[in-house]
């Protein structure tokens, strides 16, 4: 029986880890047993630009994989095999619940004001009495200080939490009182699993998390369902600022505090807990929010996203009981500031980075090989020449490659805690991998392995597709080229034999 598996992510953290989740599923990553992932972005500050580029991956994505496989739930393999979609799509029409926008984002009702006015929207709570007990239980400094307006009261909530759970909690509140998020309970049936990802310094996903918790099981119907959750702990520090509500002095205490919380409060309700964390030595600049915070991918972002990989692939009978609670972390072969293939286990290598493997090469080939072979058969018969430059599919499969994974990837690469895994910036496709170069090899003085050439690419391109149009209709141009790609990024990994492995000391 195939589930839906629905996947929110709570502010920044949870938008980069479902980014890097976007990312893994295009590669190939397979999933066992699941009809669609359904990523729901929970983010109260509307403007987040790690959110917005998030959004941006996840549309783009959604349209390659409609063009290329239509409503098809059955790809094995592939680029972009994996159902990723919205919340609309679950069904055409559930009872007694309006039918949300198609989009990724949950969003938030009233947030346009301050915390103050949110919780007293007409000043009626204004009495002495009740200013003091206001005052008693949030920051009111008058105005004319330097930081009134990150004053818990005076907070303006569309721009985030700025790291004060207490007011997260009141807000988040209210969720359940919004058109989208009964669809989201209704919307649920009782084979479906939930994974919830936030992170546990800051103001949103703590506060997010446990309240999502509860309002999601308040639902008697899914309370059964199995429940997963990522918590992510400090992995960065940002810079001082006097001027800002965010301080990293702060993300240990809260942490603290909030694990406290989760112990007592969240036991029986979690089915599977992952945990992460790094030494927070990064110093983001500190951007409150907006348009303004973009951090650069982590690898910790990627590693939460397997977690989500992990739980999917779960068979059910790992995920009977909420009893026992089972608790995961996530290790690497061998600690080090700059990571590459050869760190990870072998079952990570397997189940994500060959994917991603596969997928560099089709980037790199797609970018910056294919358009070099415009006289080529293969080409003409595709049509590249005006597809590449007025299609949406090839728009799209454009910017994925070139604006959102290929920009993913460097991010992680000159990141503190550096992942580089492909050498990308190399024209030479035998050098791609790190730590492995693909060599000429003779037997005899007759060469074997010729590695990965023009004119290997151009007769491997031109034999594939002429292979691949028997098989596929006409009308099937856009799942043929994917395939295409597919199967050129396995041929030059039978150049490359394997990803490499080394014991380190």
């Amino acid at each position: 029986m195939t589930r839906n598996v629905y996947v929110f992510g709570i502010g920044g953290t949870g938008a980069r880890i479902i980014r890097s989740l976007t990312m893994l599923l295009a590669s190939g990553v397979q999933l066992t047993g699941t009809h669609k992932i359904i990523p729901i972005i929970i983010d109260v500050d509307a403007k987040n630009a790690d959110t917005t580029r998030t959004l941006k991956a996840l549309d783009a994505y959604k349209l390659i994989r409609e063009r290329g496989y239509g409503n098809r739930e059955d790809v094995k393999d592939g680029f972009f095999g994996v159902n990723l979609n919205t919340l609309s799509s679950v069904t055409s029409e559930i009872s007694g619940a309006e039918k949300p926008d198609d989009s990724f984002q949950l969003q938030f009702e009233n947030l346009e004001t301050s915390f103050i006015r949110y919780i007293d929207p007409k000043e009626e709570l204004a009495g002495d009495v009740t200013m003091d007990l206001l005052e008693a239980l949030y920051d009111n400094t008058p105005p004319g200080h330097d930081n009134f307006s990150h004053t818990e009261l005076n907070l303006r909530l569309d721009l985030g939490f700025k790291g004060n759970p207490n007011i997260g909690t009141v807000v988040f509140n209210n969720l359940a009182t919004t058109k989208a998020f009964q669809y989201v309970l209704k919307s649920i049936s009782e084979n479906d699993r939930i994974f919830i990802i936030s992170s546990i310094f800051g103001g949103t996903g703590s506060s997010g998390f446990p309240q999502l918790v509860r309002l999601l099981q308040e639902e008697e119907r899914i309370r059964a369902n199995p429940f997963g959750a990522l918590t992510v702990m400090p992995y960065f520090n940002v810079t001082d600022d006097k001027k800002s509500a965010i301080n990293s002095d702060r993300f240990n205490a809260k942490t603290e505090a909030a694990l406290t919380y989760y112990a007592k409060y969240l036991k029986g309700k979690i089915n599977a807990f992952y945990q992460l964390w790094d030494r927070p030595l990064k110093q983001y600049e500190n951007k409150e929010g907006g348009a303004e915070q973009h951090n650069n991918a982590h690898l910790i972002e990627l590693i939460g996203a397997t977690a989500i990989i992990d739980f999917a692939n779960k068979p059910d009978n790992a995920l009977k009981s909420k009893d026992k609670t089972v608790y995961f972390d996530f290790g690497i072969q061998h600690e080090d500031q700059l990571i590459d293939i050869r760190h990870f286990y072998d079952t990570t290598k397997n189940t994500i980075l060959y994917p991603l493997t596969l997928f560099t090469y089709a980037m790199k080939i797609y970018l910056e090989k294919i358009p070099e072979f415009k006289n080529e058969a293969f080409y003409k018969e595709l049509n590249l020449n005006h597809q590449l430059t007025s299609d949406p599919f090839y728009q799209s499969l454009t910017a994925f490659f070139d604006k959102h994974y290929k920009t993913w990837l460097k991010e992680m690469m000159e990141n503190e805690r550096k992942f580089q895994p492909f050498n990308i910036d190399l024209a030479d496709l035998n050098s791609l991998v790190r730590g492995r170069q693909i060599e000429v090899k003779k037997v005899l003085g007759i060469v074997t392995n010729g590695g990965i050439t023009d004119a290997f690419l151009k007769e491997r391109l031109g034999k594939l597709e002429d292979e691949l149009k028997k098989k596929m209709p006409e009308n099937e141009r856009e799942k043929r080229f994917l395939k295409l790609l597919h199967e050129i990024a396995e041929e030059c990994f039978k150049k490359l034999e394997k990803l490499p492995s080394e014991v380190f000391h």
